[in-house]
């Protein structure tokens, strides 16, 4: 497996945009010319590689999807976008079409819905960040990750986010683009293993793979997506001992 970066990030305002760009008229950046992304990636994906694509912004994804258009299928080889903190629902129609798998940060959300409102994405495409509700319904594997320190090591938090898109100061943002509470708890388990091509060994529990889980203080189907953040983990079975959480 190998990263590539795209356009700039998220936190910084960095991420390429389409029209109508920025607010205040700052202009995006790559981290890597698109002309060597689209080198690298085909480079790479001739010689076997999975590529997982660092992608902020709807332009930067407009450029990572055209490149990976070009590419010959190849059984066993996948392409997945990282973070894919904006994108179009067209877009999104884009990745299910051809098979492109998602490892998602869910906290831009959180974190950022309400201050991008304000400054540099307006209220209307602030909202629409994380549109992973979208992912959800045309069926593309997604995982969850926190990018840390962008956001706390804590799978269950983030699934929270995802299923709830409730802002620092309590505003729900695009509530169609909720994930189920399925879905975010599979973001965070057997789906999230998929992205990373380990799902033959972990992310559930299933005859011939390997027997690590984690004990929770209440089944999260029964708390809710509402009360996701909530859960304690009260320890966890690793090859074949267990460890309490204190």
């Amino acid at each position: 497996r190998v990263k590539l970066l795209a356009d700039g990030a998220f936190f910084a305002q960095y991420m390429q945009m389409n029209p109508p760009g920025y607010s205040d008229g700052h202009e995006g950046k790559w981290i890597t010319e698109p002309e060597e992304v689209e080198k690298f990636t085909q480079k790479f994906w001739d010689a076997g590689w999975n590529i997982h694509t660092h992608v902020n912004g709807d332009k930067g994804l407009d450029v990572v999807l055209g490149i990976s258009e070009k590419l010959p299928p190849r059984h066993g080889q996948k392409l997945i976008m990282e973070h894919l903190g904006y994108s179009t629902e067209a877009q999104n129609r884009r990745i299910a079409d051809m098979g492109i798998m998602v490892s998602a940060q869910p906290n831009y959300i959180r974190i950022l819905g309400d201050k991008y409102a304000e400054t540099g994405l307006g209220s209307d495409r602030a909202a629409q960040m994380n549109r992973l509700g979208s992912l959800e319904r045309k069926g593309v594997p997604l995982g969850l990750h926190s990018d840390f320190n962008m956001a706390p090591i804590d799978p269950l938090y983030l699934a929270w986010v995802a299923s709830n898109r409730e802002t620092l100061d309590g505003n729900v943002k695009a509530p169609a683009e909720k994930l189920s509470l399925d879905k975010a708890l599979r973001a965070i388990t057997i789906e999230a293993a998929q992205v990373i091509g380990l799902d033959a060994m972990v992310g559930s529990i299933a005859t011939g793979k390997k027997a690590d889980f984690t004990v929770l203080d209440i089944d999260p189907y029964k708390a809710g997506a509402a009360k996701l953040r909530d859960v304690k983990i009260e320890g966890v079975v690793f090859e074949g001992q267990y460890f309490p959480a204190n």
